[in-house]
């Protein structure tokens, strides 16, 4: 009676409207990539539809990218306009970032899924333990520069990449270890989004491969109809929510990145028992 297109039925259809809205809250505030919530979101909803269980993650990732991508655009310019992009922080970090993302995408489809999951709920527990942490937990007080300040948006994009986690989820705590307050982070984040998600996106849309026990919506590893479902609200949230990050304090947004990074985290884990 609820089956719509591609298969995705009604409840479905809610529930990665809902998470959009979520994706876009949360990237424009905080700068986290939307992938950190639509992951999870679209493993359940394929399990539902009945996507088969080996197709999932990749298709989740490949999915979760193209969303990341679409909701920073606007969550970017919303930080352009309200003047909270720092540019000296995307000039350090951007190019070693794309080079990170290139390797994470050639190790996605290597490492397996179960483990992909363990280190997904693992970076989650330990980035709400930095945040929560904050100026207890610092390795220095400036980012570093040289070949060592390479390493830090190097892993990065890989992780990022690999997991379709969002670079902005990864790099306001790790610029925070380096003394970077979190409203400058922010606006960079949205920026390292983009930058990673994008080309990820496209990657994952154009594999080839076995067609049995993907979504109907599916091109290559990517669903076009859970994405637009995901990224339409994002898109619409996410500006305003950009603006709104300036008026609230450090405190309210540190608060906000840790519940959302502990129920992301209980949820990827719940899968894993499941």
């Amino acid at each position: 009676m609820f089956e719509t297109i591609a298969g995705y039925a009604l409840p479905a259809i809610l529930a990665l409207g809902v998470a959009g809205a979520l994706i876009g809250a949360v990237g424009g505030l905080l700068g986290i990539g939307g992938g950190v919530i639509a992951v999870p979101v679209l493993l359940d909803v394929f399990a539902a539809i009945g996507v088969a269980e080996e197709a999932r993650l990749p298709v989740s990732v490949g999915t979760a990218h193209l969303v990341v991508a679409l909701a920073a655009a606007p969550a970017l310019w919303g930080h352009a306009r309200a003047g909270t992009l720092d540019r000296p922080i995307l000039r350090a970090w951007l190019p070693a970032l794309a080079v990170g993302g290139v390797l994470g995408l050639l190790a996605a489809h290597v490492v397996p899924p179960a483990l992909a999951l363990v280190v997904f709920a693992a970076l989650m527990l330990a980035l709400a333990a930095q945040m929560l942490a904050g100026r207890r937990l610092r390795i220095g007080a400036d980012l570093p520069t040289g070949l060592l300040g390479l390493v830090p948006p190097a892993l990065v994009g890989f992780l990022a990449a690999g997991l379709g986690i969002g670079a902005g989820t990864l790099s306001g705590p790790v610029l925070g270890l380096f003394g970077v307050p979190l409203l400058r982070a922010v606006g960079a984040g949205a920026a390292f989004n983009l930058v990673v998600a994008l080309p990820s996106a496209l990657v994952f849309a154009l594999e080839s491969g076995p067609p049995d026990g993907l979504p109907g919506d599916a091109v290559g590893r990517v669903a076009m109809v859970a994405a637009a479902l995901l990224a339409g609200p994002a898109m619409l949230v996410a500006p305003y929510c950009a603006r709104l990050a300036r008026r609230l304090s450090e405190r309210m947004l540190r608060g906000l990145f840790v519940a959302t990074l502990l129920l992301i985290a209980a949820r990827v884990l719940s899968n894993l028992g499941g």
